[in-house]
């Protein structure tokens, strides 16, 4: 009986002899390499596996330095201190399967601190609209916001650091920028529901008064650059824009391909309902000679959207009083028409030839229904595209509104001088014949009649070129040959 006891119990010792426990086994042990200077954060990790499949825990010390993220995890971080000369830093990891423990360091290289500058911009939130007085701060130092939202920093110490904007009445703002020895730049965006407006509506086809839907509504940076701030319209062209900054503002709609329209609304503060009606070209036919037109309407005026190619004759640049096609010399119509300068620009006419009542019209050379707009027609759509009111009867450029700039097309302008063509006019650089029988200013220049006599010898003419996004408004002599826009009859 005693020596099976004995055998029981050599047996058992035998047994839990076998039942080794392995310690765990670092696959790997790495930190996220990135320029480490003070006051930088590296990310660390450790791989660790165990044969038994024990649970494993994991402790990372320092001697410097502060894990700003658990330390007792196989992934943390770590911010190095400062210091005013090169430093290498060693970092333990230990893991442990309960019953035994294994280790690894790293060294991490880190470089003295340095100092940089900050400057930047505080901005509305979604915008480049500037925000004064804002108190900006970063590594215990401050700057206020100048006038135009500026700010400037120095003696920043490197590293990542935080950037904090404040302002009373406003919310907070702040981000995380890796400071570098030099001059750092950084914007901030805050904003306010106090110093902010909404802005809602509906947008429509000016003719047809139906929806517009999927168009995009945007805020304009004081820089003509798109903001962040927008809105597409839903399926029954409605819109709203929250957050916009008081003040003047210009905004734009834009369909898939081009800006369709723009304006200008001042903002003070609070909910504004504004409906864009945008402009819907159509086509009418000149029953003289069957010639198709595309036209638009612009606020209570209908505009010719392309020049009169009506040509009942035609002549060389030299022979005085007439009807010209740019470029075009002879006496044969159908010649002139199969030009490609009358297919795009149309026809050149001295005034004489514009105002005869023997053209089917009974009044003027445009077709019947429509008429040669007058001065203060041209006023009218100047007026409704942005032109101050007293700019109006100036004479020379009139810059208001940037008219010009919505009256000519997108393309085809010498000198990337194209408009926005928002006002749905397309006006393109016809160039005009000089009343010494030159053609010039083709690609680069365009004029267009009105039937006002300024002194019984010469007649008020508008202008547009490469180089302006305004309007011209002269008078000139009636032996040039300029260009004819239409407007309807009411």
């Amino acid at each position: 009986m005693a020596s099976r006891l004995m055998l029981l119990f050599f047996s058992g010792l035998l047994l839990v002899s076998c039942e080794k426990n392995y310690p765990p086994r670092i696959v790997i042990t790495e930190y996220t390499r990135q320029p480490g200077i003070g006051n930088t954060t590296f990310n660390l990790r450790v791989e660790a596996t165990d044969a038994e499949l024990d649970p494993l825990t994991f402790s990372w010390e320092s001697a410097q330095g502060t894990f700003v993220k658990d330390a007792g995890k196989a992934e943390t971080s770590w911010t190095a201190p400062v210091s005013t000369s090169d430093q290498s830093y060693r970092i333990w990891v230990t893991v442990s399967d309960g019953n035994s423990d294994v280790s690894d360091t790293l060294e991490i290289p880190v470089a003295a601190v340095t100092y940089g500058k900050l400057t930047g911009m505080v901005y509305f939130t979604g915008t480049k609209v500037p925000v004064s007085d804002a108190i900006v701060t970063v590594d215990g130092k401050r700057d206020t916001a100048s006038y135009e939202g500026a700010f400037e920093i120095d003696g920043v110490r490197s590293g990542r650091q935080t950037i904090t904007a404040q302002k009373a009445e406003f919310i907070s703002g702040s981000i995380d920028v890796l400071i570098r020895q030099g001059t750092n730049t950084a914007n901030l965006f805050i904003t306010s529901p106090l110093h902010t407006s909404r802005v809602y509506g509906q947008i429509t086809g000016n003719r047809t008064n139906e929806p517009k839907p999927y168009h995009t509504v945007i805020i304009l940076n004081p820089d003509n650059t798109e903001s962040e701030l927008l809105s597409i319209a839903n399926g029954t062209g409605n819109y709203s824009i929250t957050g916009i900054p008081m003040g003047l503002r210009r905004i734009v709609v834009k369909d898939d391909i081009r800006v369709r329209m723009e304006t200008l609304i001042y903002f003070e503060g609070g909910d504004k309902e504004f409906n864009f009606a945008i402009p819907e070209p159509f086509q009418f036919t000149d029953s003289r000679d069957q010639h198709v037109y595309q036209a638009v309407k612009v606020s209570s005026l209908t505009w010719m959207a392309e020049n009169l190619a009506y040509l009942p004759s035609v002549a060389p640049a030299f022979t005085q009083g007439g009807v010209w096609v740019y470029g075009f010399s002879g006496f044969d119509v159908d010649a002139a028409r199969a030009t490609e300068n009358y297919k795009k620009f149309g026809v050149l006419y001295d005034w004489p030839t514009v105002m005869a009542d023997t053209h089917g019209n009974g009044r003027d050379i445009c077709p019947p229904g429509w008429h040669l707009p007058d001065d203060d027609e041209w006023k009218a759509l100047e007026l409704a595209l942005g032109m101050d009111p007293t700019e109006l009867d100036s004479v020379a450029w009139r810059y208001t509104g940037e008219v010009g700039k919505k009256l000519k097309f997108e393309s085809g302008w010498d000198n990337d001088g194209n408009g926005s063509n928002t006002s749905g006019f397309s006006a393109l650089p016809a160039g005009y014949r000089t009343s010494t029988g030159i053609f010039i200013g083709l690609y680069s220049h365009t004029n267009f009649w009105s039937s006002t006599s300024f002194d019984g010898e010469t007649i008020w003419r508008r202008q547009l070129d490469q180089n302006h996004l305004a309007i011209w408004r002269y008078n000139e002599f009636t032996t040039n040959g300029f260009s004819v826009r239409c407007v309807k009859d009411r």
